[in-house]
């Protein structure tokens, strides 16, 4: 049995995307997570004492199972055109039709002898070896992180967790499709970045951004190549990033739009180019170009830090600053047209070496860096850890030491 804890605990672990959904579940917390300050859910569960007890009377299953079945592709041609829709770009926080970024799932659960143990998880990749009437359903906001989910029943709390029944896999139609675009400001005034996150390496398929002016006639649509970054666990300087939470991050992809007019408002797409020349293209957004230098302008901006993660699900709460992170981007998002750019300086995600975190961070604010520039700058819980040159010395980022910042 040894074994199979080990496996399972690093399936588990290695994925780090749990939802707990017990409210005593979610309030407990075990020796574990006083070295994180009670900030990341995921460190307060035990799961070095993890074991697998499959009942035959419980039983869990997630639907649908196909989820982000609004595919765009294309076939090869000269130039793709395509038209803007706001209705679908806040679709991760304000429902809405949902695309290949996220979608709500509804799991469906039994247990013979339910208790306020009792927690569900999320497994991701799905494969791993490994209180009335004891049932019951709850939904789920899963987003696209490139690989398939399974859902995991639990008893015992989290201080002795034991498995008790997998769900069926679920998936999104397309894992590796384009997500999650955030704008920054480029090295020149008149240059904007795109980045967004993928399953394709360069290797396999091209990245690149269609953009072009709106509001001019007959404005030709253009194509800037992205740049394509990744990192592994040994990019990583410690536990738990490099270790149980670690998750493939996918790749990282970046194109400098350049050469813009001050002050119009330009569209803009990601899209990757297979090698049989489809297209698989992301979400379509607009932005608003900076002015140019000595131009009298009004400039607004947000400035905070210290945000955090808050899934709209409800579900990995336990932090205080959880509900004051769902406040915030949900005013950011009503607010855009009164701001033309946000700074966000230091303690982002607050995933504390829990990598997977970073993508529901940057689900959370795609709705907004995805329609002005969102400048960051590292906070101790990105950049802080031992031996690494910190002010304060500690290590607040635990194993992140910037990298996943900086990508």
């Amino acid at each position: 049995m040894g074994a199979a804890r080990g496996v399972l605990q690093a399936a588990l672990l290695l994925a780090a995307a749990f939802l707990l959904v017990s409210p005593a579940a979610a309030a407990a917390v075990n020796s574990t997570s006083a070295t994180l300050d009670n900030i990341q859910p995921l460190s307060t569960l035990n799961m070095a004492a993890a074991r697998v007890a499959m009942d035959a009377g419980s039983a869990i299953r997630a639907s649908p199972e196909l989820l982000g079945t609004n595919v765009s592709i294309t076939q090869p041609r000269a130039i793709q055109a395509y038209e803007i829709s706001e209705s679908h770009l806040f679709s991760s926080l304000a429902g809405g039709r949902q695309g290949e970024d996220s979608a709500w799932v509804t799991v469906n659960f039994t247990t013979p002898a339910p208790t306020d143990g009792h927690w569900i998880a999320l497994f991701s990749p799905a494969d791993f070896d490994f209180m009335s009437s004891g049932s019951g359903d709850t939904s789920f906001l899963l987003i696209n992180q490139r690989y398939d989910y399974a859902f995991g029943l639990f008893s015992g709390g989290k201080d002795n967790p034991k498995l008790v029944a997998v769900s069926n896999k679920i998936s999104f139609a397309n894992p590796k499709a384009p997500v999650f675009p955030r704008l920054s400001q480029g090295k020149g005034w008149n240059e904007m970045a795109v980045t967004w996150t993928s399953g394709y390496n360069v290797d396999e398929a091209y990245p690149f951004v269609e953009w072009r002016m709106n509001g001019k006639e007959n404005a030709r649509a253009r194509r800037s190549p992205a740049d394509t970054l990744t990192f592994t666990r040994n990019h990583l300087c410690g536990k738990p990033a490099n270790a149980e939470g670690y998750r493939d991050p996918g790749f990282i992809h970046t194109a400098f739009l350049k050469n813009l007019w001050p002050n119009r408002e330009y569209s803009y797409q990601m899209g990757h180019e297979l090698l049989d020349g489809t297209i698989v293209w992301g979400k379509s957004s607009t932005f608003r170009a900076s002015p140019s230098p000595g131009q009298a302008s009004l400039q607004r901006i947000v400035v905070f830090g210290d945000m955090g993660l808050g899934q709209s699900d409800g579900s990995n709460e336990l932090a205080g600053f959880q509900p004051g992170a769902q406040v915030t981007t949900e005013r950011l998002i009503k607010d855009l047209p009164n701001y033309d750019a946000v700074f966000h300086i230091g303690d982002l995600s607050y995933a504390n070496g829990f990598l997977a975190q970073w993508d529901q961070f940057t689900a959370q604010i795609s709705p907004v860096a995805s329609r002005v520039p969102y400048m960051v700058a590292s906070g101790n819980h990105e950049r802080t850890s031992r031996d690494t040159g910190g002010f304060y010395g500690g290590d607040d980022s635990h194993g992140e030491c910037g990298t996943r910042r900086s990508n």
